[in-house]
């Protein structure tokens, strides 16, 4: 899937499907792996090589089918591979980077890099990072994040801003943003976004290969 990502005044389609890095959309990407049937002597005679020949085929296919089935379930429920298509991310992600994305045994809590479906378009996934938790004060003052009063450390942001905000966020919801706040369109636009929006949490980055990075999921 791909990510795709816009300026808080508009809003890019993603190649596959995406992860905002600014409202950024992905493509998905599964790689299916094949087996190969084990090889063994055959001591008998000619006459029992054809069905023995015949067996060793269907092995090989029953193995195929069993991989082809598990990387989809593992694809549907476990992990999904996208494509990050803008710059709202930047530094953290840039356009064209490939991560993956653990869409199950996850919590969701603050500074994690989540995908999910952005609440304006379903059909689309964006990339953000969550700030806000259910039931905390979001502030914004001067480009500088508050939670409950208290300033955030945002050691992932090179540019700041200068919005002036200030949003309770409902239970159950939650509020994220872009780490390059000046070109990103989040949560001081479509508000805080439901739990069940949330598709999975960037758990790598493995493309391309110089910038392989695996993200704590704690």
């Amino acid at each position: 899937m791909t990510l795709d990502e816009h300026r808080s005044d508009q809003y890019p389609e993603l190649p596959h499907r995406g992860i905002d890095v600014e409202a950024a959309e992905m493509d998905r990407s599964c790689a299916i792996g094949s087996s190969v049937a084990p090889s063994a002597v055959d001591t008998t005679d000619d006459a029992n090589s054809a069905p023995k020949a015949r067996s060793g085929v269907l092995e090989a296919l029953a193995l195929v089918c069993v991989a082809f089935a598990l990387a989809l379930t593992l694809k549907t429920y476990v992990a999904e591979a996208y494509e990050i298509k803008g710059k709202s991310m930047e530094p953290s992600f840039s356009n064209g980077q490939r991560v993956v994305v653990l869409k199950a045994f996850y919590a969701v809590d603050r500074q994690d890099v989540v995908v999910f479906s952005s609440t304006e378009d379903p059909a689309k996934d964006l990339i953000k990072r969550v700030i806000g938790l259910p039931g905390e004060t979001v502030s914004i003052r001067r480009g500088r994040v508050h939670i409950d009063g208290e300033l955030l450390d945002e050691t992932y942001v090179e540019f700041i801003g200068s919005d002036a905000r200030e949003e309770l966020v409902p239970e159950d919801r939650y509020y994220v943003l872009g780490d390059n706040r000046p070109d990103s369109h989040d949560s001081r636009y479509f508000h805080a976004i439901p739990r069940e929006n949330i598709k999975g949490e960037v758990i790598m980055r493995w493309w391309p290969v110089g910038t392989f990075r695996v993200f704590d999921s704690d």
